[in-house]
């Protein structure tokens, strides 16, 4: 049985729709109160400010990146293994739940970077893989930031221009396709040879 919605569901729901469309700072609590069905005091009974409420909507929804991200990554064994459990793991959350895949992915860079400094990003998490991976002679030596970001420019391109209609390979030949390719980018030549 599902958890009923609550006003505070509501709220944070309301404000993840009009954050995305809007900006933090270009949407007001009033406009938050409004799509939500709420009064603006109600606001103010579950957060102290609306950088609270937004700090909120980031930390769940980068949560819940983490818990899809944890399943994928469940029964990998090989820095190679988890490489491709975090692409398939972004490219499932970007499909499954694309409003929150773009907040979580957008608004760390923009009017929440001072907020979420103490949150790991997706760029660290892919960093840590490829850093186990350099550890174990699997990825090449390579500065991992530079790495990871490669990494995710090809992630979050691809899914950008797919959402767009721009890609008309299938969803599955996408996924298989970048996995391919950011291997490719990390294995050391050893075993990009084999």
């Amino acid at each position: 049985m599902s958890k009923p919605i609550t006003k505070k569901d509501e709220l944070l729901n309301a404000a993840l729709a009009l954050f995305m469309k809007q900006g933090i700072k270009g949407t007001t609590t009033r406009d938050i109160a409004l799509r939500a069905g709420i009064s603006e005091g109600t606001i103010y009974r579950h957060f102290a400010s609306k950088e609270e409420l937004a700090q909120e909507v980031f930390r769940q929804n980068l949560e819940l990146f983490w818990r899809f991200l944890r399943r994928e990554l469940r029964n990998s064994s090989t820095p190679e293994d988890m490489l491709e459990a975090f692409i398939r793991g972004v490219f499932e959350f970007a499909r499954k739940h694309h409003r929150r895949y773009s907040f979580v992915f957008s608004a760390h860079h923009t009017e929440l970077r001072r907020l979420s400094r103490n949150k790991m990003k997706p760029k660290q998490m892919l960093a840590k893989i490829l850093r186990l991976g350099q550890a174990q002679g699997r990825f090449r030596p390579i500065d991992t930031n530079l790495a990871a970001a490669m990494i995710l420019g090809m992630i979050t391109q691809t899914i950008f221009y797919m959402r767009n209609g721009l890609i008309k390979v299938s969803y599955d030949e996408v996924v298989a396709e970048v996995t391919r390719s950011c291997l490719s980018v990390m294995r050391t030549e050893t075993l990009a040879g084999q």
